[in-house]
């Protein structure tokens, strides 16, 4: 009897997704204001794992993404010559070096699957909404309530709300291609919890990514958009969902009023909310980036002066010499690392998104999901800095381009099953 241990692959990806406060809280609680110590440690860790995997499954890397590993070790080596010139030690800001050690985990990811084949994103998300919905329910079951929603009370932070969106995206692809009412019903639930954990940019994040997958799945085989299925994700769900918002109407006002609120706060985020205050803080580091934009501060970056203060009292918003949170990716790349730190994460994945894009023949649904949480997540980084595991899924998603799509099955017109019976066929080869 041959045991099965295709689903320790799902492994990998799973450690770099517990650097997320929905994975670590299970050990350290819920009630810490910033990221624990052991945390930090453990990151490190994969840091050197990743760093391991490369080393051990490098030749299994395709030529570009090869000599992108080679331009980013090149930088953290010119990083590191540049500390010990300026500050007498080889790595003298840690938060600034990190910037760049993140990428080695996406090469990590990317060679371990390269050489093992890809995991079951079905287990590795499974995995995740059980955790994820577990954590909601032992430690933040109170923002479930419509009192909490009114009083704005997230249960999640933006990095871990965010992970519901490549789940409810499964959930769309197994039902359109395996017709699974399951999976339908899954995808119901995680819209919801979207919208009720209350972070906009996560909103209009899984805006820009549904219509993207639907429009990437017009390449998978076995995808049928029929009539029946159009009804069950469109007039089902309205219509259940314009009963439910009369009764919130009726029943919860202060929650309709507080939604009001959010979305004018998306309409007019240059003078209220939390867009306001991105700006706030993109103005006042944009100087700064345009005195040095090609290269940025690096390390000098550290050491100067925050530049943003807190509209509420006037003070700065983080102490000196503890880094510049940034809440927007492309600022933070180009106040440290200039133009180039921007396409030194970005042009790669981009070119290997267009080159598949422009490759004809089919596309497995994992595949279509992948690029659209890619396609999401770049308009998540104008409110949000990348975390840990955002890194492990460009690793995931480039390793995903590299595998040759399989091609479909050619059946007799006789034997195509009916449109009406909603019968799926499996229309791939086993790669």
């Amino acid at each position: 009897m041959k045991i099965k241990l295709h689903f320790l692959l799902i492994l990998p990806m799973l450690a770099v997704l517990a650097t997320n406060a929905a994975f670590w809280e299970f050990i350290y609680g819920f009630q810490v204001d910033q990221e624990p110590d052991g945390v930090k440690l453990y990151t490190y860790g994969l840091f050197a794992a990743a760093f391991a995997a490369m080393v051990c499954y490098g030749r299994y890397m395709e030529p570009l993404v090869r000599w992108w590993m080679w331009v980013v070790l090149a930088a953290i080596g010119g990083l590191m010559l540049e500390s010990y010139a300026n500050q007498g030690s080889w790595m003298a800001y840690p938060h600034v070096f990190s910037k760049l050690f993140m990428l080695l985990i996406m090469f990590g990811i990317y060679c371990f699957h390269r050489r093992f084949g890809l995991p079951s994103l079905g287990q590795l998300l499974g995995v995740l909404t059980l955790v994820l919905v577990a954590n909601l329910l032992i430690y933040h079951r109170d923002s479930l309530s419509f009192t909490a929603f009114a009083e704005n009370e997230r249960g999640f932070g933006s990095s871990a709300a965010y992970l519901f969106v490549p789940v409810a995206l499964y959930c769309l692809n197994r039902y359109l291609t395996h017709g699974q009412l399951l999976a339908l019903g899954g995808f119901f639930l995680c819209l919801p919890l979207i919208i009720f954990l209350q972070h906009r940019s996560v909103w209009i994040a899984t805006a820009v990514a549904i219509p993207l997958d639907l429009l990437l799945l017009r390449r998978t085989p076995g995808v049928r958009f029929s009539f029946t299925k159009a009804f069950m994700l469109v007039v089902v769900p309205g219509i259940l969902g314009s009963l439910g918002a009369t009764a919130l109407v009726l029943n919860n006002p202060e929650v309709v009023t507080r939604l009001a609120t959010s979305m004018d706060d998306m309409a007019n985020a240059d003078k209220q909310g939390t867009g306001s205050w991105r700006l706030k803080q993109l103005e006042s580091y944009i100087p700064l980036v345009q005195e040095r934009p090609i290269a940025g501060w690096r390390l000098e970056g550290f050491e100067v002066p925050m530049q943003f203060y807190d509209p509420s009292n006037d003070q700065p918003m983080w102490a000196d010499r503890t880094g510049h949170h940034f809440h927007n990716f492309y600022l933070d790349r180009a106040f440290y690392f200039g133009i180039l730190g921007i396409l030194l994460v970005l042009l790669v994945p981009i070119v290997r998104i267009g080159q598949r894009l422009l490759q004809p023949g089919p596309m497995r649904p994992d595949t279509a999901l992948l690029i659209a949480y890619f396609g999401c997540l770049l308009v998540f980084s104008a409110s949000y800095d990348w975390s840990t595991y955002h890194f492990g899924l460009l690793g995931l998603l480039l390793a995903a381009l590299a595998e040759p799509e399989p091609q479909p099955l050619a059946f007799p017109a006789a034997e195509e099953p009916a449109e009406d019976q909603e019968i799926v066929r499996d229309a791939y080869v086993s790669v």
